[in-house]
């Protein structure tokens, strides 16, 4: 399938960014990797008349951490810098285990954060860890920016919150206290270069104790946008971090969705799924937070 024809142009800086935004209104899509949006265009599911390429844009591309703060993503930072990169590594371990499932090595070193974001895939690797890391984006465009949830950055299947002459800017993952854990787990047919059926971010704050003092669970590919699973956040609190727990949670994220129901998998099986990989992330996050020797080791 041939690419419909297009106006192209490439974005020289922020300032040049925003100016082609507001020239091309409503006409216009960013390109970064292209990763997504070339094979929509080839197939016929997007038709931009004009294309502003960013992918080789400094200023968009960088990972930084402010110690006591958190970590900065920007929106232009490949896949493949993510995947590599010591700093995530040492800082957002789960992270890095999503971005090792997006693709191929030859997609990952073209695909962007923002990109992958802002395709709003139910399925995406990288929604559901972001949001139960508690992430926040920036966003940017005629002349100012304004920060919110990224959670709250989906309106609804492929909408997301950016008004014309707006860009995606930044991520923003707070600071990671020493008592947390965090897993990232997926389901797919293949091992690799497949669309998952389920994953799941989780995030849990410990006490000394061993017991819950807040967690987060998000989920992909089960609905129109990433969830957050309020039900079974709940039922951790104040919890000793356990097995037993851990399947409380998932029983109860499992029974407070409607899955969707697509070529993939059934409504039933990804209900299954949930339950069964809620609890085995809680477990994974609990054991990476023993082997940093900060909880007594419980069986």
């Amino acid at each position: 399938m041939a690419l419909p024809s297009f106006e192209y142009h490439r974005a020289d800086s922020l300032a040049d960014l925003e100016r082609l935004l507001n020239q091309h209104q409503g006409k216009c899509k960013i390109l970064a990797g292209g990763t997504d949006l070339l094979v929509q265009m080839k197939s016929g599911v997007q038709r931009p008349g004009v294309l502003v390429d960013i992918g080789a844009l400094a200023s968009l591309q960088g990972i930084t951490h402010q110690e006591g703060k958190g970590t900065s993503i920007l929106a232009g930072t490949k896949i493949a810098a993510i995947e590599h990169s010591t700093l995530i590594r040492e800082k957002l371990p789960a992270l890095q285990q999503s971005v090792r499932q997006l693709g191929s090595s030859q997609v990952r070193a073209m695909a962007s954060l923002g990109g992958n974001a802002c395709n709003a895939s139910p399925s995406a690797e990288t929604l559901p860890i972001l949001i139960a890391l508690g992430t926040e984006v920036t966003v940017a465009g005629n002349g100012r920016e304004r920060t919110l949830p990224l959670e709250s950055f989906y309106l609804g299947y492929r909408q997301i919150d950016l008004k014309f002459g707006e860009y995606l800017k930044a991520f923003f993952v707070p600071e990671q206290r020493s008592l947390n854990g965090s897993a990232y787990l997926c389901r797919t047919l293949r091992r690799a270069m497949e669309i998952d059926i389920v994953n799941v971010g989780v995030w849990f704050l410990a006490e000394q104790s061993g017991c819950c003092q807040e967690s987060r669970i998000a989920l992909g590919s089960v609905a129109p946008t990433p969830v957050r699973c309020l039900k079974a956040e709940a039922c951790l609190t104040g919890q000793k971090l356990d097995e037993k727990v851990f399947r409380q949670a998932g029983e109860t994220a499992s029974m407070d969705l409607s899955p969707i129901d697509d070529i993939r998998g059934s409504a039933e099986y990804r209900r299954e799924m949930v339950r069964v990989l809620v609890a085995r992330a809680l477990k994974k996050a609990f054991q990476s937070l023993q082997e940093k020797k900060t909880l007594p080791i419980t069986k």
